[in-house]
């Protein structure tokens, strides 16, 4: 639901549902064939894939060219690449091999190899080639069968030994062209899993849709153990094992502690209470580290040393728990690394991979309590917890063990969105004062879109906002809570004036009391809409408006009220007369961020029923 501040949002109900991404019809991919072969080496006792990737992609109407691009990293390399034009070999396309970036940093060990490839007319048909080797199994986790484009015929085989211990997880296979065959090397002592791959669509990039590994037909590749020469090595059979792995990678990489200590001192300095001292900590590392996000995929389970993070003053999500756990230590408090899958990810810890977590935040031990602390959720109140890691199994580090558990799952009071009005009519305007309060991600959703603009212009941006950029509704005296406090609601309180919002007919007067009307136009197209929807968060709106009525005007026209509540979401609208005043109530509860496809018909008549009563005004007639 985040779009940039000062544009209309997707909660006001101005931006339509659909985020569809261009489909590219042009291009398919007529033929693909991916042969994966696994090997145990005796000499080293390791397991290596041999990746052979051959793509052939077929021009539909009009010339063109597309850029393939090829990931590799410290456990991955790029043995060779071939590119073929209509069958004849094009040495003339030199890939280019970068470092991958993320705003134009180097961070990580990830790299890139890219070039384009062209099809030169309606027919053509151009290939790329890549040999690959993965040094590690660990990182071998996945192989996903559709892609940018549609794959009209694809071949998936996988050779392992029978003296390597592989587990294959099939997901979303339901309702595609995928047939499955095995048959046994002799030669090899190995097993050849093959699948047969036709017409599967291209991938569809939707806003708020669920992570490919919950929609994408792909198989989990589990690397369990390996025997030869009379010895086992084993990678991930177990949760323990996982842990065992992480643990090794994540012991003390030399942090300079006197230097982190110090900050944590100068931080908290003048500060007597532990927890204010916790909490000093935690936002400090909001305002004074910048979060590069590499997501998963990257090879880099490693973080980086606590004093670089310190001294770059940015780092990714392990550089920026690192820091955190470092600090609280020097402090002398518990502070642990934990590991932990976002909802971006549909697996769990019950299947050991490096498929099922993309995250590390710290955790906090504290009399007799665990606190999470995730750096990278900027503005986020201490002991309160973003949508994507609610819920969600982690695991805490203990030594040679781990603590298993799940970060505590909020309901969606945490995050309050509140307006409280009070109106009074001035010929064909509308006067009055607004107090406005916003909690959990709704308060960080607006703190981090102010800290991403200047502070000299901040507070013009947040009446811009606040407006809908709409000239007639003009905001003064604006005040708001401390913009540098994280840890309490983010209030604001002004004077506004709506001019031209009272309309006449005659002697009557048509009166609109919700400027926002929040989901207006928030429906689905049933026809074009791919995935389910997924909302960024738990949302609880919740709109108060009491207006003064003129003393020589009755009111002869109310909207009726609505009411929808179901186990997902919650609309509610009422309008309520008293002597000289009406008092305009509105709640809008996202309850169940995940809408699922099934659901979209009623919800489009839930919104119409919350358009009709948007569209009814008040109509105040005279005595």
């Amino acid at each position: 639901m985040r779009k940039n501040l000062f544009t209309l949002l997707v909660s006001t109900g101005l931006i339509s549902a659909v985020f569809a991404a261009e489909k590219d019809s042009n291009v398919v991919i007529s033929n693909s064939k991916e042969l994966y072969s696994f090997d145990f080496n005796k000499k080293d006792n390791t397991v290596k894939i041999k990746q052979q990737l051959s793509t052939t992609y077929q021009c539909v109407n009009y010339r063109t060219s597309i850029q393939v691009v090829e990931f590799y990293d410290d456990k991955t390399r790029i043995d060779e690449v071939k590119t073929y034009v209509d069958g004849n070999k094009a040495k003339y396309i030199i890939p280019k091999y970068e470092y991958y970036t993320v705003d134009n940093i180097f961070y990580s060990d990830a790299h890139v190899c890219y070039f384009n490839l062209p099809l030169e007319k309606k027919g053509s048909s151009s290939e790329a080639y890549f040999e690959k080797t993965v040094t590690d199994p660990r990182y071998f986790t996945a192989v996903y069968f559709s892609d940018g484009y549609q794959v009209n015929n694809k071949t998936v085989s996988l050779t392992i030994p029978r003296g390597i211990k592989v587990d294959l997880k099939e997901l979303n296979f339901e309702g595609r062209e995928i047939k499955k065959s095995t048959e046994y090397d002799s030669k090899r002592d190995a097993d050849i899993i093959t699948y047969t791959i036709r017409n599967i669509a291209a991938r569809e990039s939707e806003g708020h849709s669920p992570g490919a590994s919950y929609t994408e037909p792909h198989i989990l590749v589990l690397c369990k153990y390996a025997t030869g020469n009379e010895t086992k090595v084993t990678y991930f059979n177990t949760l323990d094992d996982q842990y065992a792995w992480y643990h090794s990678i994540t012991k003390e990489p030399g942090n300079n502690t006197e230097l982190v200590k110090t900050k944590a001192l100068e931080i908290t300095a003048g500060i007597t209470n532990d927890i204010d001292k916790i909490k000093k900590i935690f936002y400090w590392m909001h305002d004074n580290i910048r979060y590069i996000a590499f997501e998963d995929g990257i090879a880099g389970f490693r973080p980086e040393k606590s004093d670089e993070v310190l001294r770059k003053k940015y780092g990714d999500c392990k550089g920026m728990a690192h820091l955190t756990k470092e600090l609280l230590k020097s402090l002398g408090f518990d502070a642990r690394l934990c590991w932990i899958g976002t909802n971006h990810i549909a697996y769990d810890y019950s299947t050991p991979s490096l498929a099922v977590d993309n995250h590390m935040i710290c955790a906090l031990l504290f009399q007799g309590k665990t606190y999470f602390l995730d750096a990278t959720e900027n503005y986020i109140a201490f002991n309160e917890y973003a949508e994507r890691i609610q819920g969600r199994q982690v695991l805490i580090e203990d030594g040679e063990k781990y603590i298993y558990t799940k970060v505590p799952a909020t309901d969606y009071k945490q995050n309050l969105n509140s307006e409280k009005v009070t109106l009074a009519i001035r010929g064909t305007d509308e006067e009055g004062n607004v107090s406005r309060e916003w909690k959990g991600e709704e308060k960080e959703f607006i703190f981090t879109q102010l800290n991403a603009i200047k502070k000299e212009k901040s507070n013009d941006a947040f009446i811009k906002y606040l407006s809908d950029d709409n000239k007639n509704y003009a905001i003064t005296d604006f005040v708001t809570s401390d913009l540098a406090n994280y840890d309490k609601p983010l209030t604001a309180q002004y004077k506004m004036k709506h001019a031209n919002a009272v309309s006449s007919f005659g002697t009557d007067l048509y009166i609109d009391l919700d400027y926002r009307k929040d989901l207006l136009n928030f429906t689905f197209d049933l026809k074009e809409r791919i995935h389910d929807y997924w909302f960024s968060y738990k949302t609880n709106t919740q709109l108060e408006v009491q207006l003064t009525l003129p003393p020589d005007y009755t009111v002869t026209a109310l909207p009726p009220d609505i009411s929808v509540k179901n186990e997902d979401y919650e609309f509610s609208a009422t309008i309520s007369k008293l002597p000289n005043k009406l008092i305009y109530n509105k709640s809008i509860i996202i309850k169940n961020p995940r809408l699922s496809k099934n659901k979209f018909a009623q919800w489009n008549k839930d919104i119409e029923k919350l358009k009709a009563f948007y569209n009814e005004q008040v109509v105040l007639s005279k005595k």
